[in-house]
Formats: structure tokens, sequence, C-alpha cells
């Protein structure tokens, strides 16, 4: 009879005290967003990819950098292993001209600097940067910007570089 007590409570224990899981209502799982080799500054869809060094969204939806800024964009497929070119399309406001004219722009990829870039003055400018294929090995780069000036509003304790529009990385001869 003992027997007959242990095997039953063995077969107990082996098939008892699980519940059925059942996934909490409330509960979401959201996928990471895929990284995009050209992002918006102005588009919250890519918020993510502004590591650091940028400051909120003004009312109008532009924002203003910092002196540093950092950002990651994807490697496209054709340009893992090879020379590529990096684009930062940006403006230097009228009000920040005197600043910033003849800012330079430093770019470093992979801890790797590129051949900084100096901006004429006030305007839209795309400042190009040459990668070379060894900073390009991996599915992602993370690109640490620099300006050699910045403007510091009076009342304003921000130190504002110039204000991203658009980051791209493209393979080097791509339109």
């Amino acid at each position: 009879m003992r027997a007959a007590v242990v095997l039953l409570c063995a077969a107990l224990a082996c098939t008892g005290c699980r519940r059925a899981r059942h996934p909490h209502p409330e509960l979401t799982v959201e996928e990471p967003a895929e990284l995009r080799a050209e992002i918006d500054a102005t588009n919250p869809a890519d918020e993510g990819q502004l590591l650091d060094g940028f400051y909120p969204r003004e009312p109008q939806g532009w924002r203003w950098s910092a002196p540093q800024f950092t950002v990651t964009l994807a490697a496209p497929p054709e340009a893992r292993g090879r020379e590529a070119r990096l684009e930062m399309e940006f403006v230097i406001p009228d009000v920040a001209a005197a600043a910033l004219e003849g800012v330079s722009i430093a770019a470093v990829v992979d801890g790797r600097p590129l051949e900084p870039w100096r901006a004429p003055g006030a305007g839209r400018h795309t400042a190009v940067f040459r990668v070379p294929a060894e900073a390009m090995r991996e599915e992602a780069v993370i690109v640490d910007f620099s300006l050699d000036r910045f403007l510091a509003p009076p009342g304003d304790s921000r130190r504002l570089g110039v204000i991203p529009v658009r980051f791209r990385l493209a393979a080097a001869g791509a339109k």
C-alpha cells in the first residue's frame, strides 16, 4: 500500500503544479527598431539613432545640436568592407552666421578620424566625408561629430552647434 501511495505522489508531482501560461493582457512586446542608413533629424521615428548631443525639437520641428554629437547609422550591405560616403545635411541660420561662419566639422567613425569639413557660412549645407573600408566592417557604425566653435546666446545655457537635417551613409560612388 505504501508503494502505491509513493507512486501516486510521484505521478502527481510530475504532472501537477503547472499552470497554463497566459500572457499579461497589458504586456506589449516591441520589436527593436531597425537601424537605417539615412535618418532625418526632425523625424521622431529616427530619434533613437540620435545618440547624444541633440537638444529637444523646437516648436517649428527642427532641433539644435550641441558642439559634440553622436549618431548611429546602418552600414548599407553594398558598403560593408568597402569605402563609403558619410553625408550630414545641416543649416547655419542667419542669426548664428557671425559665430559659426567657417565652422570646422570633424567626424570620427569606429575610432577613425575623417577629414574635417569647413562650412562657408550661413545657409543649408551638406558636409561629405570619405569613410575608409576599415571602418565599414560592422552592420552599423557610430559617428561622433565635433564642431570647433558654437553659439552661446545671452540668457541661454545651451551651447548651440548647427541645425542637423539629415544623416546618410552610402557606398562610395552611390548617388
